[in-house]
Order: structure tokens, then sequence, then C-alpha cells
């Protein structure tokens, strides 16, 4: 009988000292009315900084407690549930999270409850890998001090914490037993003294005590719209016209690849957003070209990626076109301007000029032509022979019948009405003919022709040149298609600017590619004058839109956004544009007139050396058969003489 009360006060005893060191929150049962305090003042203290501007409802408040919730924790979750229309979401860090991929959507607030201050990072640790993570969110801590804390160097501890994660928007509320008040504390990330760093300084927005909230500080601007010169690091990667070469190196500063650029669009773009912010614009550049890197299956990257995923840089630019990977590992800005993906390859070659003279008209034009001739020769030799009966012969009738075709001098004696009738005729029919080929042959000569145009990816393949690109883009041709698995075997994989000039200087090369960058480098290379010739907007491979891409969850994105849309509706990007192309020539070069030079004219050069060179043959071989003849004659008179 002993023993078992002994054992009901033993267990009394171990009941008392668990509940005890499971409920910091509340030491003892009686005081109730802290408990009933403390929740009203952190639902009322939650309700004025969650969501700022905005409705309560609908708002995701993700709050973090742990496994055995006191009862105080308890009695804050039901307050909450009662008092505000909140979506609220219960974690607890103690234990490993389900998938929760069914629930994408990002949290709009955090209110993590502490019992002892080293929790905070286990909740941030598992907040952290779940699908509605969100830093951009406000963040609050409910905290109660234990003896000899102070609520002011806690409540910078935990801001610091966050800070470490990424979440700058952080509010703590610190409960003092003592004093029975809720105090609320909140710092300033961007200031004077500090730009997104330690947390040294926080100040008092409020107190609450009994339900009763005294306001000693409106809450600062977290993210202020003068940043007082705060640095904006940006890493640039040379893509002609965006991204222009730098002007100089700058010394004196703590990167030793920072640059000075004047010119290019994204720099135009870039240095505006800074001056509206008020921050110190940094570009820093690798020595190595188009370094933009590559990011790896096991989530890490090289290049500029690189630097921007271990938060090095705030903002890469340089033609970024975002991808499913970079959209994962970063955050783009808007769209900013359009480009498409294309092929380019060399531009045809002017045609050879030796025959201006004889392709104006179609081969079948010319057959029926000298026919004509021909068979009009033929008849005026038989009316001349009818008349005169002087040649049998036709060569002098053609030979004159060609000349009146030509407009030249030509003698026909016609005697009979229809002899002359039928010259009418044919000179009628000379003068039109003449004047259509005049006409055709100015047209001709004052247009520059080319040989044929590889535009289109299947003239690429029977062409049989090598093409190729960055290497990024060789993935776009690996399908079952036909065509994109040669592409995808023959591709070669080389630098943009490489490329372009293998395309454009030696003209055995086409490659993928932006149509602004390499139409800016054809004008370039070619100093006006077209080397490379792009596939028509029908031919794309795609398009895509060019974006900014941020490092993840930079703070001021939103505004940024804002900045770049303003600049966009003002027109201010497509006046870079067309200062950087103000020298540009029509895409396919003919519509360019060109002066007549003797190079247009070879071909009738040529036509007149070879009647020249048949007339010569013509009279050696009357020489040689005068000579022949003579000789023949000088010999029949001497065997015809008797000798003496």
């Amino acid at each position: 009988m002993r023993f078992r009360c002994l054992f009901k006060y033993l267990l009394f005893i171990k009941l008392a000292l668990i509940a005890s060191s499971e409920n910091p929150f509340l030491k003892d049962a009686e005081n109730v009315e802290q408990i009933t305090n403390s929740a009203e003042c952190v639902l009322r203290l939650s309700g004025k900084y969650f969501v700022e501007k905005k409705a309560l409802s609908g708002s995701i408040i993700i709050v973090s407690v742990n496994s055995k919730a006191s009862a105080a924790e308890n009695f804050l979750l039901r307050t909450m549930h009662g008092g505000k229309n909140y979506s609220i979401m219960v974690k607890n860090a103690f234990r490993q999270h389900a998938n929760a991929s069914h629930f994408p959507e990002k949290a709009k607030n955090y209110l993590m409850i502490l019992k002892k201050k080293f929790e905070l990072l286990n909740h941030l640790i598992q907040l952290s890998g779940l699908p509605s993570w969100n830093p951009l969110a406000k963040a609050i801590i409910y905290y109660r001090l234990k003896t000899g804390e102070k609520g002011e160097d806690v409540s910078k501890a935990f801001i610091n914490e966050l800070r470490h994660y990424k979440l700058l928007k952080s509010i703590a509320f610190i409960y003092s037993p003592v004093t029975d008040e809720v105090t609320s504390y909140s710092w300033t990330p961007y200031d004077s003294k500090n730009c997104a760093g330690k947390c040294k300084h926080v100040y008092v927005l409020d107190v609450c005590k009994n339900n009763n909230i005294r306001q000693l500080e409106v809450q600062r601007d977290m993210f202020p719209l003068d940043l007082k010169g705060c640095p904006l690091i940006t890493y640039a990667i040379i893509s002609e016209p965006y991204v222009m070469p730098p002007e100089r190196k700058v010394a004196n500063t703590m990167w030793n690849d920072a640059y000075e650029f004047q010119k290019g669009g994204e720099i135009n773009l870039v240095k505006i957003i800074s001056q509206f912010t008020n921050m110190s614009l940094i570009i820093r550049m690798s020595e190595k070209v188009e370094n933009w890197g590559e990011i790896y299956p096991n989530g890490t990257a090289g290049g500029g990626y690189g630097l921007l995923m271990n938060d090095s840089v705030d903002l890469l630019i340089g033609n970024i076109e975002v991808t499913r990977k970079t959209r994962k590992l970063f955050h783009p800005t808007i769209s900013y301007t359009q480009d498409e993906m294309t092929w380019c390859v060399p531009k045809a070659r002017q045609a050879v000029t030796w025959d201006n003279l004889i392709i104006i008209f179609q081969w079948t034009t010319w057959l029926a032509t000298f026919s004509s001739v021909l068979v009009m020769g033929l008849i005026f030799h038989y009316l001349h022979y009818q008349e005169n009966r002087d040649t049998k012969w036709p060569t002098y009738s053609i030979l004159m019948t060609l000349c009146m075709l030509l407009g030249w001098a030509a003698k026909f004696d016609a005697k009979s009405s229809q002899f002359r009738i039928l010259m009418f005729g044919w000179l009628c029919f000379a003068l039109n003919m003449g004047i259509t080929y005049e006409s055709f042959l100015r047209s001709f000569l004052m247009h520059p022709r080319f040989d044929k145009q590889i535009s289109s990816q299947s003239e690429l393949i029977d062409s049989g040149i090598p093409l190729g690109g960055r290497q990024i883009y060789r993935a776009y041709f690996e399908t079952n298609n036909a065509s994109s698995f040669y592409l995808y075997r023959k591709y070669n994989s080389t630098t943009f600017a490489e490329g372009i000039r293998r395309a454009a200087l030696s003209r055995n090369f086409g490659v993928v590619a932006s149509r602004k960058q390499a139409e800016y480098m054809d004008q370039e290379l070619g100093k006006g004058a077209g080397l490379i010739y792009c596939f028509p907007e029908s031919d794309n491979l795609y398009k895509y839109g060019v974006v900014l891409l941020f490092r993840k969850w930079f703070p001021m994105l939103a505004r940024f956004n804002n900045i770049i849309r303003s600049v966009s509706e003002n027109g201010l990007i497509d006046k870079w544009n067309e200062e950087l192309f103000i020298h540009r020539i029509s895409s396919d070069g003919t519509g360019t007139i060109m002066p007549l030079s003797i190079q247009h004219l070879l071909g009738a050069f040529m036509l007149i050396g070879i009647l020249y060179g048949v007339s010569v043959a013509v009279f050696l071989f009357e020489i040689f058969l005068g000579f022949f003849k003579k000789n023949n004659r000088i010999q029949d008179v001497n065997v015809r003489t008797p000798s003496l």
C-alpha cells in the first residue's frame, strides 16, 4: 500500500517536471492570463505586419512549431484561426516533410515559434526545402526571453540568421515574462551605412501589453527608393550589340576584373536602372570569350552562371535566353526585347558578268530569233533571186536580214510590192526586238546578280558545308526527326564570334546565331557590305525573349522589372538599336543600285574580241586560200607551156 502511494507520488512529480520542461513558454500552469495576453498581442501585431497593403484573406501563413506544442502555442494557433481570415499551414521542423510538390504556391508570410534559439536553424532548413519557399515573404519570429537575455541582442541574432537564408523582411516578436510585454523589433537592410549586410542595429516598432499596442516607430522602408550608392554588381559577357567591348579597365577597386563600358543596349539598360535606384554600377568581365558558363547535372555551374549561383554577382547580362535550368536556378527579369535564333550562311557571290548580253533572254527566245533570221534571210534571198538572178548563195541575204534586226545599214534592191511589204514587216519586228533588248539590258546591268543562295535548312544540308555554333544549341537538334538528327551529328561546337567569322570571311560554315548579333557582326566585318545571309523569319529555329538574369531571390527584382517596362514602353531600346544599326543594309543586298563598270560589260567586250578573232582567222584563211590558188595556177601554166 505504501509502495503504491510512493509510486503515485513519484509519478506525479515526474509528470510535473516533464510539463515544465516541455513548456518553457508556460513555466507554471497557473499563468493563463499571460498566455492569453501574449497570444492576443501576437495575433494583432501579425495582422498589422503580414502582407502589407493587401487583404489578409487568402494569404498563406506558414507557422513552424515543434512536435510537442506548449499550451501557449496551442492557444496562439487557436486564436489565429479564430481571429483573422488566414490560410494557415502548420509545419513541424523536427519531422521529415512528405512530398509537397502538389502545392507549389509561394508563401506570403512566415511565423516561426521558438522555444530555444537554436531551433530557428531547424525551421529554416525545413522550410527552404519546400516548393512554397519564398525568401521575399515576411518572416516573423516569436520567442520568450530566458533569464539574462536581452530582447535587442536576441532579435539581432535572429535577423542575421534569417538574412543568411535571404529573408530580409524580418521582424522579431520578443516576449518578456518580467514586464509581460511583447516587443516587435525590425531593421533596415538598406540605409546609408548598410547594403543588405550584417544586421548591427535594430529598432522597436511596437510594445504590446494587455492587448493594447503602443507604436513607437513606423516601420521603415526595407528597400527604399534611394539606395544611396549601394553596389549593383554585374557580370558582362561581350555580345555585340547587346554588350559592346569595354573602354578601359577600372583600377582602385576590390575587383580586379572590373571594366568601364560605354556602349551596348544592355549596358545602357543597367545604367538607367542604377541611376533610377541610385546604385553604384560595377561591371565585371571575364578575359575568356563568351564565358556564360555551363550548368552541370549535379546542380553546380561554371563561368558567369557559377558566379551568379554563389552570389558573387547580382546580375548577368549578355543576350541571355531563359531555359528551364536557368529559370529554376536564377530569377530572370521580364523580356525587354525579342530576338530570333536562326541559321546564317555565306552570302551568295555575285554571278559572273561575261554572259550579261546573252542571259537577258531565255535560250528558247534566242533560238526563235535566230531561226527567224535564217527563215527570213532565205525568203529574202528567194525573192531577190527571182528579181535579179545574180547569185545562188543566200549568204548576202541572211547577213542583210541580221543587219536589219540589229538596226544596222542594209541594202536590198526590192522591186516587187510583196518583197517591200515583207521587208517592212521585218523592220517592225526588228524595231520591237531592239527596244525590248535594250530595255532589259539597261535594267539587267543596273542590278547585281547573285548565284543561288542557301536559304533553307534542306538546302543547307544539300550544300554539305560544315555547320555548328555554341554548344548549348546543339541539344536543340537532338530529336527523332531525320534532318535534325543529321544536324545533331554534324554539329561543330564553336564560339559565336568564330562561327560568324568563318561564315563571313572563310565562306565555309553555317552557324546557329542570334539574328541581331549576326547582323551587327556582318555590318562590322563587311564595313557596310553584307557578307552573310541569315534565313528568313519563316525558317527561324525559334524566337526568344532577351532578359537580364538576377541571382536567386534578388530582393529588388520587382522594382527593376518596373524600370525595364518603363524604358521599353518609352521606346528607348528601339532607339539604341537604331543607333547601332545606323548603316544597316538590306537583308538580301539586291536593293542597292550599283554604277555600271567594265565588269558589267565584260560580256560585250568578250563577244567583240571573239568576233575580231573570228574575223582575223577568216582573213588569214582567205590569204592562205588565195596563196594556194595562185600557186596552183602557176604550176598549171608551167605544165602547159612546153620547154624550149
